[in-house]
């Protein structure tokens, strides 16, 4: 039995006019002022090969850690077309928003951020996604080194001896990757 992928829904009023786009910021000082009263919204990728999954080591807070890959969303970007755009960004893959499969919607309250002041951290809803990449499209792989160390194709074993469940947001991420190879086994019914 195939379960059908559940997609977020996204709305948007034909008159809304966008007015920023991926590439406008506010300035630090405003932007760390929002940080500190609004929840952010964020995408997150599950890039997958098989039976691997790629993480990657961040290079700056929120999270200098392993994570996966992606990040804010625009104000009227939909969900979908945020995560291609983060791939895009961050892998320099041109993935097709269809091949997404939504996985959850999770909740991270991170104790530091890049912007100051870095101690107040931040909290973002982080709506996310997988992707089974070809052989092709893991080889063209190319990690950004704006935002990453380096990346490491893994499998779940290695993954559970990365990380350490007791560190909370190691924690999140063993949810996330419990959840996809749920979602995985679920459509392969």
């Amino acid at each position: 039995m195939q379960i059908p992928n559940l997609m977020l829904p996204h709305f948007q009023d034909p008159d809304r006019l966008n007015a920023v786009t991926p590439s406008d910021r506010l300035p630090t000082a405003i932007y760390s002022q929002a940080l500190d009263h609004l929840v952010i919204a964020c995408v997150d990728i599950v890039l997958t090969h098989q039976t691997e999954i790629f993480l990657a080591k961040r290079n700056h807070p929120p999270r200098p850690s392993w994570w996966i890959l992606g990040g804010r969303m625009v104000a009227g970007e939909a969900p979908l077309a945020a995560a291609s755009r983060k791939i895009r960004e961050e892998a320099a893959l041109d993935i097709s928003s269809d091949r997404l499969q939504f996985i959850g919607v999770y909740s991270t309250c991170f104790a530091h951020r890049q912007q100051p002041p870095q101690q107040n951290g931040l909290h973002s809803l982080n709506i996310t996604y997988q992707v089974e990449l070809t052989a092709v499209e893991k080889a063209q792989l190319q990690l950004s080194t704006a935002e990453y160390e380096w990346g490491e194709w893994m499998g779940g074993d290695r993954i559970c001896g990365l990380l350490n469940d007791q560190i909370v947001m190691d924690k999140a991420l063993l949810q996330v990757v419990q959840d996809q190879k749920a979602l995985t086994r679920s459509t392969k019914v």
